[in-house]
């Protein structure tokens, strides 16, 4: 019997993983962009913010004069805040600069400059974490005029870009990923859904059916109605090839038994001949055979279909199992085989129906006789476990080939070897059909150089 194999990590699941990871990796793409934009546009800003002050103080010095802009200068430097604008002015190389920088070197135009290596800074200046400044240089007939602007402001303003752009994509990975897992997980656990149905149906069970798929309008919920419709469909048509085949055999066994009765009347005839006489007692026996195919099939139609009124009740199986073992034992040395039992010590009550139970372990007994070699043993034995109860058959019958177990059981299979053989093809199937209707299942496990049948029923009644 197929087990149902769990799905690996499934594609949807994948794919929000594959998704989050796009995401984030977008995002941190684009906030490096916003930043790189933002710290440009900011450079450039202060940059212009120096040029264009040194071209106004160039104006204002030119109208007011060398001592008038001195004294303005002086009282720029000393206005609170006004640490991250340094300015130097001087008017001729006689004369002190007056600001409240102090500059290696001239220049005309913008121009990076840092503390330490290009400019020193008074002491009425707290000099910024940051201590590169944009600067603007201008020469006028009346002396140097530059303006330096500090780049804190860049720092600064960067720091809480990085820090915004941080939590927003913290907390929309966050989400994100919780949408994706979500969505994963229950894309998941309706392909699991999808996987247990087929997997059900593979191993015989057609009133499976994958699990709400009406309320669902994606493209999963489209495969699982067109699936259930299928099922819907196939069920429906195995059903009627078995009515069919129930059909037959009910047709056929009215005028079966009616050939049967006039074969046996000839039969008892005294003045038939050798040959004619031995003619109609081996078409006897070919008449015995097929109606008890016939009366298999119908049986197991009754059962397949839900159309067996099954009546359960407690019943001791120890003593069940002893009465099967006490009518095949003669049978068993007859044909030159060895019939054991083993129970368990305690006595093993379960509500069952006694004479389907009984049918099935006399087919799996019948099904070792037939096919164990001469001088085989055979072993009958009873196992508790939990709700469950396992009656098993252990032979040493050649080896079934492993693609051929889980089709031993299919109706009219028969292995290559065993066409030469009595029987009708559907005794196995027949034994899963009854523990289906006691809640368990019919397992055939190779064991060299045996074959373990084991019929398994619920203890309780499943209906």
């Amino acid at each position: 019997m197929r087990s149902i194999q769990p799905l690996p990590l499934s594609s949807a699941m994948r794919l929000a993983v594959t998704l989050s990871a796009l995401f984030a990796l977008s995002a941190l793409v684009t906030g490096f962009i916003a930043y790189s934009l933002m710290s440009d546009e900011l450079r450039a800003r202060l940059s212009e913010d120096a040029r264009v002050e040194v071209t106004v103080f160039a104006e204002d010095l030119k109208q007011s004069g060398s001592p008038a802009f001195s004294e303005k200068i002086k009282n720029l430097t000393t206005i609170a805040n006004r640490n991250a604008t340094l300015y130097y002015f001087q008017p001729d190389a006689a004369q002190l600069p007056i600001g409240n920088m102090m500059l290696n070197k001239m220049f005309e135009g913008p121009r990076q400059i840092t503390i330490g290596n290009d400019l020193t800074v008074s002491d009425s200046v707290q000099p910024p974490e940051e201590g590169t400044y944009y600067a603007h240089g201008i020469k006028t007939s009346e002396g140097w005029i530059i303006v330096a602007k500090s780049s804190q402001w860049i720092s600064d303003s960067s720091e809480v870009l990085v820090q915004s752009i941080a939590w927003s994509l913290g907390v929309a990975l966050l989400a994100t990923i919780l949408l994706a897992i979500s969505i994963g997980r229950r894309n998941a656990r309706r392909l699991e859904d999808l996987n247990t149905s087929m997997t059900m149906v593979a191993t015989g069970d057609l009133t499976a059916r994958v699990a709400r798929p009406s309320v669902e309008t994606d493209d999963i919920g489209i495969v699982a109605r067109n699936i259930n419709a299928m099922l819907e469909r196939l069920q429906a048509n195995v059903e009627r090839l078995s009515q069919v085949s129930a059909d037959i055999a009910h047709d056929l066994r009215s005028p079966l038994t009616r050939i049967r009765v006039k074969l046996e009347a000839q039969a008892l005839r005294s003045d038939l001949p050798d040959d004619v006489s031995d003619a109609i007692r081996s078409a006897l026996v070919d008449l015995t055979s097929l109606s008890t195919s016939f009366d298999a099939i119908l049986q197991l139609s009754q059962m397949e279909t839900g159309n067996l009124v099954l009546v359960k009740k407690l019943t001791d199986l120890n003593a069940m199992m002893q009465k099967v073992h006490e009518m095949l034992f003669p049978v068993a040395e007859k044909r030159g085989h060895e019939l054991r039992l083993e129970l368990p010590s305690a006595i093993v009550v379960a509500e069952v129906s006694e004479e389907l139970l009984v049918q099935a372990l006399v087919n799996l007994i019948e099904n070792a006789f037939r096919h164990v070699p001469n001088g085989a043993i055979i072993d009958l034995s009873l196992l508790n476990a939990n709700d469950m109860v396992f009656l098993s058959v252990r032979d040493n019958v050649p080896r079934i080939p492993t693609n051929e177990l889980d089709k031993v059981t299919e109706r009219f299979y028969r292995l290559d070897r065993s066409r030469s053989s009595k029987g009708t093809g559907i005794g196995l199937r027949l034994v899963r059909a009854i523990a289906s209707l006691h809640g368990g299942e019919l397992n055939l496990e190779n064991s060299q150089p045996r074959l373990l049948a084991t019929l398994s029923v619920k203890r309780t009644s499943s209906s």
